[in-house]
């Protein structure tokens, strides 16, 4: 994990039973005078040690097999690739067809699969669901076939990119039990957090500018947190509330790139929202690196991001940068023919990415990660929209030394992706999953829960939060005289 502040992910796990914890409270410094900033990012160490060799191997072994046979050609997956309308019912000698179909294809594309435990996990669900067809009457419609699906895969599938869409109905509006929020007090400003569970303890920005404290978690809900703390020794009442996303995923011109400024100071913000569709206005966006490593303070904003291609965001960080950029990551993808044809159709070149038509087994690319360094100092605006690419932008950035990340958890939706939809035959209903399997920062599944800020901060005051410390400590005046 990159850096102090940040080690608070640890606790989320802490949270998920009880939403705080007993741990012994640290020493908790102040940063009010004219350095505390200066102090703030010295805390903000960048830590990158490697992959040991039992995270490789443990990582290795849900590679399983190594090696595989094609049990569909490239022509049978390009016809499953084919968008077609959901039938709104279908026999039940057909809805069973679909659904051992789309275990098939899970157990022979899906890049978690093994992960999630294999065979011995995945076809319990697929007979339940194949007996419960068995009870029905008559023929069963696509939306019925479609939750059966989702409730069965969903508890174990404990992944934020895998849906099922079924003839207007989609699971991508169900809530999955792992999917966490921050959750903070509003108005509720301290410097001195002795004696307050330091689980809930976190570094904002307060009204005046200053680096301060605050109440803020990551968990599912609200309704187990405490209701009243002492602080700075009064009694306070306490009500929580859910941190709302400020950007919205979009697609268009406008998501890739846009530039503002905020303030009298007119600290410069730039908005990057999404990393594909648009190549030119992609280009645009890269070529705006070297522009911004003139800009000794700016706003990167990717509130909302809804992902894309990520070899975008690492072009932007390496000409930002003057230097290569990598995450610590382990990455994969599952070399199926499944692979070769999602790639293809989607206009990409499955070679560059060690895919051919002969292959039968994993790319893997495993990296210890790279510090940057930079004299610039970056805030970077996240919310719970930040998803896919734009969480893998986040994990780039966060290796860089004076980038300070500023809002709330991200979605956490990057452990399984290069998402492909498949169209059974017969219901026409789609199912969504990945071919890859990647970690980053450590060997965990971060799904649902994402990547979390340095200064938690209410999303939708981010920008104006960054300029009124931006004021307070002087440093769109001290940049200008350095």
């Amino acid at each position: 994990m990159r850096r102090a502040a940040r080690l608070l992910l640890g606790l989320v796990f802490c949270v998920l039973s009880a939403c705080g914890n007993g741990t012994a409270a640290p020493e908790w410094p102040t940063y009010r005078d004219e350095n505390g900033f200066d102090r703030f990012l010295s805390e903000l160490q960048v830590e990158a040690g490697p992959w040991t060799e039992e995270e490789r191997a443990e990582y290795l072994s849900y590679l399983r097999p190594e090696e595989f046979d094609h049990p569909f050609t490239v022509d049978e997956i390009r016809g499953l690739l084919e968008h077609r309308e959901g039938a709104d019912s279908v026999t039940i000698a057909r809805a069973r067809a679909d659904m051992e179909l789309a275990f098939e294809l899970l157990a022979y594309g899906y890049g978690g699969y093994t992960y999630f435990g294999g065979d011995g996990v995945f076809l319990p669900i697929r007979d339940g669901i194949l007996a419960q067809l068995e009870k029905l009457n008559g023929p069963v419609e696509t939306e019925t076939l479609g939750r059966l699906l989702w409730e069965g895969l969903s508890p174990v599938m404990v992944d934020r990119h895998f849906h099922v869409f079924a003839n207007g109905w989609s699971s991508a509006e169900e809530a999955p039990p792992y999917v966490q929020s921050t959750w903070y007090v509003r108005d509720l400003y301290f410097d001195d957090p002795t004696g307050i569970d330091p689980s809930y303890v976190k570094h904002t920005i307060g009204p005046d500018g200053a680096i301060t404290y605050c109440l803020a978690v990551v968990c599912p809900d609200g309704g187990a947190l405490p209701s009243s703390m002492t602080i700075e020794g009064e009694a306070r009442a306490l009500e929580w509330r859910k941190a709302a996303p400020a950007g919205v995923n979009r697609v268009g011109e406008a998501a890739v790139l846009s530039e503002t400024t905020v303030g009298a100071e007119r600290i410069p913000v730039l908005a990057n929202r999404l990393l594909y569709a648009y190549p030119e206005r992609l280009e645009e966006f890269a070529a705006t690196a070297a522009r911004y490593r003139e800009e000794p303070l700016f706003i990167l904003d990717l509130r909302g991001h809804g992902g894309g291609n990520d070899g975008w965001a690492a072009q932007w960080l390496t000409d930002f940068s003057g230097q290569p950029v990598s995450p610590k990551s382990m990455w994969c993808i599952k070399g199926t023919n499944i692979s070769l044809a999602a790639w293809e159709e989607a206009g990409l070149d499955p070679a560059s990415y060690g895919l051919t038509d002969s292959l039968g087994g994993w790319s893997v690319s495993i990296h210890d990660g790279t510090i940057w360094e930079t004299d610039n100092t970056v805030f970077v605006l996240i919310d719970q929209n930040v998803a896919s690419a734009g969480e893998s932008f986040v994990s780039q950035l966060a290796m860089g030394r004076r980038v300070v990340l500023v809002g709330s958890n991200t979605m956490g939706d990057l452990n399984f992706g290069n998402v492909s939809a498949f169209y059974l035959p017969h219901s026409g209903l789609s199912l969504w999953f990945g071919a890859s399997l990647s970690f980053r920062d450590r060997l965990e599944n971060n799904e649902g829960v994402g990547y979390f800020p340095d200064l938690w901060v209410r999303p939708d005051d981010s920008v104006d939060a960054v300029a009124r410390l931006c004021r307070y400590y002087g440093l769109t005046e001290r940049e200008s005289a350095g």
